[in-house]
């Protein structure tokens, strides 16, 4: 039975997928590893976790699936944008990667945004901001002047575990995009920023299309993996747009809302958009782009809430999974729409779309008495739906008409969240049957070996609907009128939102 295979890089673990020729899912299996804070407002990882966490989230799915590795015919590698593993000549990792939500460049990207900021978003379609690789390598040359001395390759997380299966230097125009080191416009590496940065162009990698093959499988890969020797790997592009591929997210006017750690909201567009509110890339299907809006705080807010709000006692006792979501679930549903007043904004780590704030932070506003936990689990719920809104706002302002809207993401597993995201917007939401990158990184392995003979042969699956939400007209009036607070408030608090955070660098 041959098959193929899909390897999702996440935020905080590695999902590997085996699908059938026809698309049909056999077996999938994930991998966890760390992310480490070693300060405030920092966020790192080791590349080498990528690398064996795909290794062993490979190995469980063939075991899951009881499939025999010598039928595999095709394996490609998505992962997160920015997140770059720092190598030196001999492709060994010199320092930990930089995680996109750190801020500690908050300070260079301020620097050139006010001296080149215009120049670069002409360049590179995005606006300068601390999660992008330029900002953070001009942090590393003038805070890590020995480890920059030594810098001569820089690779994105599934680019960086792609090398280490196949020894093949080489990104796609979707992750050299998100370096904010090339030009959109020319597709080649940009000379002037390379030379702003003091980072020759041929120390960047090659540049291939998503659905090219990079290479066979190097030997040491194949042990490591229980894969064959050989076996093609394709180049591979992004999480997000190798998702929505895999969703059938690939005609203007196609949008997805992802709940995941973070929470984006994304469009495929007919030409490119550059906006100072969303990030624009190349999609893997030639001739439309995808555009990303997205929030800092997602299934992470609830993560948050829970470990720091629920009692042990309460997780052990009142839920079945254990994880404490079912819980806040439970909680929140006792609750009619708008909290009886009480909003919440999730901005714990900043935040990106609309805003690109990093010094904005969560509150809830309007506690009064008769607010019980019941009503700030809601208010949790509401607060990432109301940024989500933000976030289509974003979207709807690239002047592109919006056909469907697809929900995705871990959060949407919770029934009471994703009828919450569909009234706060207020239009139609379509669930897929089949979701998740590594599935796209599947098919688009698919179309790279040849199994598939066209995108549209490899989506067919995927772009099957397991459910349409339709939005409440009630709810979503009334959601209305919180919503304009929502924003107000926000707009209100920026200046003492940037005071605490001046007077938090103090007491450090």
């Amino acid at each position: 039975m041959q098959f193929l295979i899909g390897v999702d890089v996440g935020t905080s673990g590695c999902k590997a997928m085996a699908i059938h020729r026809d698309g049909v899912v056999i077996a999938s299996s994930e991998q966890l590893y760390p992310t480490r804070y070693p300060r405030p407002g920092w966020a790192e990882q080791d590349p080498e976790s990528w690398y064996w966490a795909a290794c062993q989230a490979i190995r469980r799915c063939l075991a899951a699936g009881q499939l025999n590795p010598s039928e595999a015919i095709g394996l490609s590698v998505d992962g997160p944008a920015h997140n770059v593993a720092l190598m030196g000549e001999g492709g060994e990792t010199l320092y930990p990667t930089i995680h996109w939500s750190d801020l500690r460049s908050v300070e260079q990207a301020a620097r050139l945004e006010q001296r080149w900021g215009e120049r670069i978003a002409r360049i590179t379609y995005q606006r300068v901001n601390p999660s992008w690789t330029l900002t953070q390598l001009v942090w590393l040359k003038e805070q890590e002047p020995e480890v920059w001395s030594q810098l001569r390759r820089i690779l994105v997380t599934k680019d960086y575990v792609r090398y280490r299966f196949t020894g093949q230097y080489q990104t796609d125009a979707y992750d050299a995009i998100g370096t904010q080191l090339y030009d959109v416009n020319s597709a080649r590496w940009s000379d002037e920023l390379c030379e702003l940065l003091d980072f020759p162009p041929a120390w960047l990698p090659l540049v291939s299309p998503a659905r090219a093959i990079a290479g066979g499988l190097w030997s040491d890969a194949a042990r490591d993996t229980g894969l064959p020797s050989g076996l093609p790997v394709a180049i591979g592009s992004g999480d997000s747009v190798v998702e929505a591929f895999g969703v059938g997210a690939v005609e203007p006017g196609h949008g997805i809302v992802k709940l995941g750690t973070a929470v984006n909201v994304n469009l495929v567009t007919a030409h490119a958009c550059p906006s100072s509110t969303s990030l624009t890339y190349r999609h893997v299907i030639d001739g439309r782009w995808f555009s990303i809006t997205a929030t800092n705080s997602g299934t992470s807010t609830l993560r948050w809430f829970r470990d720091t709000f629920v009692r042990p006692e309460l997780l052990q006792t009142r839920t079945q999974s254990g994880d404490g979501y079912e819980l806040i679930d439970q909680l929140a549903a006792d609750v009619p729409a708008g909290c009886a007043g009480l909003l919440f904004h999730p901005y714990l780590m900043g935040e990106r779309t609309p805003y690109w704030d990093p010094h904005l932070r969560g509150d809830f506003v309007g506690i009064g008495a008769h607010h019980q936990a019941n009503h700030f689990a809601r208010a949790i719920l509401e607060g990432v739906a109301f940024s989500v809104r933000d976030c289509l706002q974003a979207v709807e302002a690239l002047g592109q008409p919006i056909t469907e809207m697809r929900l995705l993401g871990g959060g949407a597993r919770s029934p009471l969240w994703r009828q919450i995201i569909c009234d706060v917007l207020g239009q139609p939401l379509v669930r897929p049957v089949v979701e998740g990158a590594a599935y796209g990184a599947a098919l688009l392995a698919g179309v790279a070996v040849g199994v598939f003979s066209d995108w549209q042969a490899a989506i067919a699956n995927g772009a099957q609907v397991n459910e349409v939400l339709q939005p409440n007209a009630e709810a979503h009036e009334l959601y209305n009128g919180y919503f304009e607070v929502y924003q107000e408030v926000t707009r209100d608090l920026v200046h003492h939102n940037h005071r605490l955070a001046a007077l938090a660098q103090r007491t450090r």
